[in-house]
């Protein structure tokens, strides 16, 4: 479960104040938790770096609207959303879906690279399972209605609170933990469809 890196509120108003330093290191400190948020929502790994780029320009547009550093992740968290949102209604419309796996090779100038993550107790057995099991999950995450894939990305693959999640989405966290609680349910339901 990732747990994204937290910013310098010095930074957050040096790059209000048109600081261009201050905005590649917020780049840098978030590049990747965009991405992934858009990569699980939209299943496309070359529509999340597109969209990751945009998002990073609505940023440096808004930034000097935003009223408290303090929150600004919760603020970049919206903006992501607001994105993979309006990218999903415009692909379903094209009819445009084809989902992709972080097990896909990355590209690169010299070709294709694979990616690799190391670990000791894994076999080439174990790494296939491993990878099948995610593009899996990515293929039921998919077919989930748009809050539930987002508060299951948002919870489970990108570790926000209950608390964070009350307040991206304006409501109590016991409304929350339900409607969390039924996107994990359907989501095991459409796997166990997908077995049999």
């Amino acid at each position: 479960m990732e747990r994204s890196p937290k910013i310098q509120k010095e930074v957050i108003e040096g790059c209000k104040a048109g600081d261009e330093r201050a905005f590649s290191e917020i780049v840098l400190t978030y590049q990747k938790k965009v991405f992934n948020i858009a990569f699980r929502m939209l299943g496309n790994r070359e529509e999340a770096k597109e969209l990751s780029q945009e998002v990073f320009l609505s940023v440096l547009e808004s930034i000097k609207d935003l009223k408290e550093a303090v929150k600004f992740e919760s603020w970049l968290t919206q903006i992501t959303l607001n994105h993979c949102r309006n990218r999903w209604k415009y692909l379903k419309r094209r009819q445009y879906f084809k989902t992709d796996s972080l097990d896909d090779p990355i590209e690169t100038e010299d070709g294709e690279m694979e990616r690799q993550v190391f670990d000791p107790s894994d076999n080439p057995e174990t790494t296939f399972e491993k990878k099948m099991i995610r593009q899996f999950v990515q293929r039921g995450l998919m077919k989930l209605k748009e809050d539930q894939k987002e508060m299951i990305v948002l919870r489970d693959l990108q570790g926000y609170s209950y608390e964070e999640l009350g307040e991206l989405f304006s409501l109590p966290e016991g409304t929350i933990k339900s409607r969390l609680h039924r996107a994990r349910m359907d989501l095991k339901e459409i796997l166990e469809r997908s077995v049999h």
